[in-house]
């Protein structure tokens, strides 16, 4: 639909994850209503004070674990500051604060309907069309996590095993997310601000070319091997694993332990 148009690339990215949440929405709907027979909110949708609750701490937790990768490069010498408040380059470039808005609602969107999708949809039924074949609830819902991390990795089309790794990474960080909180307002508060801290935040895809057409809050210059400093390197893979280690603290903490809340509702589901 956008193919052909100038629009700056904030505004077509923002329009397509429109039509992305939209018709996301739509196939949870129809799935929950004729395949599934059940309200859309079993998906972990019950919003309330307590889903906004854990979507804020997913922002916080992310925010804070994906701020580690660029000091890391810093002080390793593989990277510079070379911009604070960054607009981006091109000459349809909206002015920084606006393609910073434009960009955050994109990322939220991008959030909203890959977490239905992926952890709503695809992990809840792999859990209950495993739960009869598997020998331990445990193993059902590792399965489930893992196989839905596979299809999310495979969806965005990876280029490189390296691609391919991350994205199984990340997605098994939000599927625990998911089953540990029996909701998709942690993983999507996650994905939200992985996205928006990697690319506009701290810069961390400045490695690729089109980095340079995104607003930056700091925008770093890369020159350490992209084993290391590039968007599927070993620093942010690290910084994946500090918001991996701070989710699980958060978890422990507010609901008492790190265990699966899913199994149990969906063992009682006949």
């Amino acid at each position: 639909a956008l193919a052909g148009t100038e629009l700056p690339p904030s505004v077509s990215g923002t329009a397509s994850n429109v039509i992305g949440a939209l018709v996301g929405l739509l196939v949870a709907v129809g799935f929950a209503k004729y395949v599934d027979r059940r309200p859309l909110a079993d998906y972990g949708l019950a919003f309330g004070p307590s889903w906004l609750k854990d979507f804020g701490a997913g922002c916080v937790i992310a925010l804070a674990g994906m701020a580690v990768a660029l000091p890391v490069s810093l002080l390793a010498g593989w990277a510079t500051v070379s911009e604070v408040i960054s607009g981006g380059a091109g000459a349809n470039a909206l002015p920084f604060a606006v393609a910073f808005f434009v960009y955050g609602i994109q990322f939220a969107l991008v959030a909203f309907w890959e977490e239905l999708i992926f952890r709503g949809l695809i992990l809840t039924s792999a859990v209950e069309g495993l739960r009869s074949r598997w020998p331990s609830d445990r193993g059902t819902v590792v399965a489930g996590v893992v196989a839905s991390s596979l299809i999310f990795s495979i969806g965005h089309f990876p280029n490189s095993v390296a691609g391919f790794g991350s994205r199984v990474l990340l997605g098994i960080i939000l599927g625990a997310a998911y089953v540990w909180t029996d909701s998709l307002a942690l993983p999507i508060g996650l994905h939200f601000l992985i996205n928006f801290a990697m690319n506009n935040v701290y810069g961390l895809v400045n490695v690729r070319e089109a980095g340079a057409n995104l607003a930056m809050l700091i925008r770093p210059t890369f020159t350490g091997p992209s084993q290391f400093v590039g968007a599927n390197g070993l620093v942010n893979t690290g910084a994946w694993f500090c918001v991996a280690a701070l989710t699980a603290g958060y978890v422990a903490l507010r609901y008492g332990g790190l265990r699966s809340r899913l199994s149990s509702a969906y063992l009682q589901r006949d």
